[in-house]
């Protein structure tokens, strides 16, 4: 056998065991990178326009909401939530709190939190406006997760980038992004 026939069936053999881990244990970890920016450029419309999350949270996930908000919401960006516990809020609420739930089953089941409604009584938390499907809670999620959360204090380039536009109003208020 000559040295570059002899390659040729390593690497295929080497590529095959790599595509077999992958897919067997390590699956997690081989996501497109592409398909997690779509999700969260995704869960960034969902979050300005379907769940309208600015009104409590602010444009930038800090907890500034508008002069509606019906309190201070957390700030997003200093979140120690995992995924998987955001997802997890987005769907079922914050029970207690003004936190909405998006899933329009939520408490229909034991779905969120392992409680009904009758578990909750007055604290099971309110039906947004809108309700979201499952593929935007997870896009929503992502967003939250992966843009938002430890992303530090918004700068002013956030916030005209999020305004799309030099002359946003108020992005004057946040600081010069450092570095």
């Amino acid at each position: 056998m000559y040295p570059k026939d002899l390659f040729r069936r390593v690497a295929k053999s080497t590529i095959a065991r790599a595509a077999a881990i992958c897919v067997l244990s390590l699956a997690p970890f081989c996501v497109p990178i592409h398909s997690l920016a779509n999700d969260a450029a995704e869960g960034k419309r969902i979050w300005m326009e379907k769940a309208q999350c600015v009104e409590c949270h602010g444009w930038a996930g800090d907890g500034r909401g508008s002069f509606h908000s019906p309190g201070k919401a957390p700030s997003l960006r200093e979140s120690a939530l995992t995924r998987d516990q955001i997802r997890m809020t987005i769907q079922c609420g914050r029970p207690g709190t003004p936190m909405p739930r998006f899933d329009r089953f939520a408490y229909t089941d034991k779905r969120c939190y392992d409680m009904t409604a009758s578990d909750l009584g007055d604290k099971t938390p309110d039906q947004a406006t809108t309700s979201l499907q499952a593929y935007e809670i997870d896009a929503l999620a992502d967003y939250i997760a992966f843009v938002l959360k430890g992303s530090g204090p918004a700068t002013r380039e956030e916030c005209r980038a999020y305004f799309k536009s030099e002359a946003a109003g108020g992005c004057d208020l946040y600081p010069e992004q450092q570095g």
